[in-house]
């Protein structure tokens, strides 16, 4: 079996497109938390971990006056308001973060460009490598699914789950991202490990990408230990005895398990830390936690709305079009599987859809006391991810759609939808930054806002890489969904 690289490569080009418009065209600091992500990157690449409590000796240019916050909330003023660092080269300020109790992993690494650059080419570039190891991760989930034998839906499904927050915040300091890649990643290549009997590069590839996966999506908020739980159980419930008996008999299966509780018990480690636990407010928030719980259910749809579209520093939403594709994608991606799927991947993907809706009560309810209303539906994408993925396993169980015409055009059409629906959140949250206004002819021609690249180049570069998108799935739909003799 050989490397599938064109898959590879198609994938992380379009994605690495994608991720890398977003970036730009996204001001400095228009994502969530963004300031602090920042400063905590650049600080830990240079060694400085822990810091004094919150407080970090950072370069002194990320202090950018009215950066994110000057048009904030206001949608008729633009980026335009925000003013320029003046600090010279080399020069430290002594910066708050909020990310000081997070994982050191994602911020060593994403703030590796810090040490070549400075100014804002220093943070784009930081913006820009991020969303490289976001499309590589997701390249190398869709290069092993490729490997598995009768996969078809397994690496279909998982398209739907790429909504347009995931390139926002891919292409951001963010480790939501990373996250939620890593997340896809590990559970793919531990899958590739424990039921497909992997040797040579395959092995290889899967037992590197577990490794590093887990590291990542544990890298960043403490949540990510829960995705780690999660994932690692969901294999074990979908393994067989025969899976068990051929594991336990290779060595490279203790090797990776090894590796993996190191980084497991590093982790832990760090978040069990006293200086980084959560920090109770002085009064305990008020309310029933009864009531809480209920909020949160009946909450469930907002949630679902925030990960699907809610760019700048929860400002700016997608449009309602884009909202009702992707209600649709995601009713789909729980529901089918629950239908039509077989086997124990069928009750795995019920078990992921049910983690939905229970997990932000659970988090909620715990932490309501000491730190008050703090869950956002962009906190669950990894978990939506790893559902595809489950779900595609189960109905590739049953063979849905396989030799089906009507099955190929409506996946032709469906990939249609989702690459306007893309397009549509793009242009539209770029439209917002450049001109605060609904004019699309101000926003392509007189904008008072240019992001790196201009509004035009990244407009069109958005539009190819969706072109691209769309022409390779049509051609791919038919070879894919070809039955297999057996």
């Amino acid at each position: 079996m050989r490397f599938p690289l064109r898959l590879f490569a198609a994938v992380f080009c379009t994605l690495f497109v994608l991720l890398t418009a977003w970036s730009l065209a996204t001001p400095i600091y228009s994502v969530p938390d963004e300031a602090s992500h920042t400063v905590r990157a650049t600080t830990a690449a240079r060694g400085e971990i822990v810091g004094d409590n919150k407080y970090f000796e950072a370069p002194a240019y990320l202090y950018i006056p009215g950066a994110g916050s000057c048009f904030a909330g206001q949608p008729t003023v633009t980026p335009a308001c925000v003013g320029s660092s003046n600090a010279s080269p080399g020069e430290q300020k002594r910066l708050i973060t909020t990310a000081y109790t997070n994982s050191p992993v994602y911020y060593v690494v994403v703030g590796l460009p810090s040490l070549v650059f400075s100014g804002e080419t220093a943070i784009h570039a930081m913006r820009i490598f991020s969303g490289a190891i976001v499309a590589a991760l997701l390249a190398v989930l869709a290069a092993l699914v490729r490997c598995w034998p009768g996969a078809r839906w397994a690496l279909l499904l998982p398209v739907g789950a790429l909504t347009p927050m995931v390139f926002f915040l891919g292409g951001a300091i963010n480790p939501n991202g990373v996250e939620l890649a890593s997340a896809g990643a590990l559970l793919v290549s531990l899958l590739t490990i424990a039921r497909h009997r992997p040797a040579g590069w395959l092995l290889w590839l899967s037992s590197v990408t577990a490794i590093v996966s887990a590291a990542l999506v544990t890298g960043g908020r403490s949540l990510g230990m829960l995705w780690l739980l999660l994932i690692a159980v969901s294999v074990v419930l979908a393994m067989r005895g025969a899976d068990w008996r051929y594991l336990v008999r290779r060595a490279s299966t203790w090797v990776v398990l090894a590796l993996l509780a190191v980084v497991g018990a590093g982790q832990l480690f760090w978040f069990t830390r006293p200086e980084n636990q959560v920090k109770a407010q002085i009064e305990p928030t008020p309310g029933s936690l009864f009531t809480v719980a209920q909020t949160v259910l009946e909450n469930t749809f907002s949630y679902a709305k925030q990960l699907i579209g809610l760019f700048g520093t929860v400002d700016v939403p997608a449009p309602d079009g884009v909202i009702a594709v992707w209600f649709g994608v995601l009713g789909l991606l729980v529901l089918l599987p629950i239908v039509l799927g077989r086997g124990r991947e069928r009750w795995i993907a019920l078990g992921f859809s049910v983690a939905l809706v229970i997990i932000p009560v659970i988090v909620q309810v715990a932490l309501w006391r000491q730190v008050g209303d703090v869950w956002q539906g962009r906190y669950m994408l990894a978990i939506v991810l790893v559902l595809a993925i489950w779900g595609g396993m189960a109905l590739d169980n049953a063979e849905i759609g396989v030799g089906s015409r009507n099955t190929v055009a409506s996946l032709r059409a469906a990939a249609v939808v989702l690459a306007l629906g893309q397009l549509a959140a793009f242009a539209f949250t770029l439209r917002r930054y450049a001109t605060g206004s609904t004019s699309w002819t101000a926003a392509f021609f007189t904008p008072t806002w240019q992001p790196p690249g201009g509004v035009i180049p990244l407009t069109l570069a958005v539009l190819l890489a969706l072109t691209f998108f769309v022409v390779a799935t049509y051609r791919a739909l038919p070879r894919l969904l070809t039955p297999v003799p057996r």
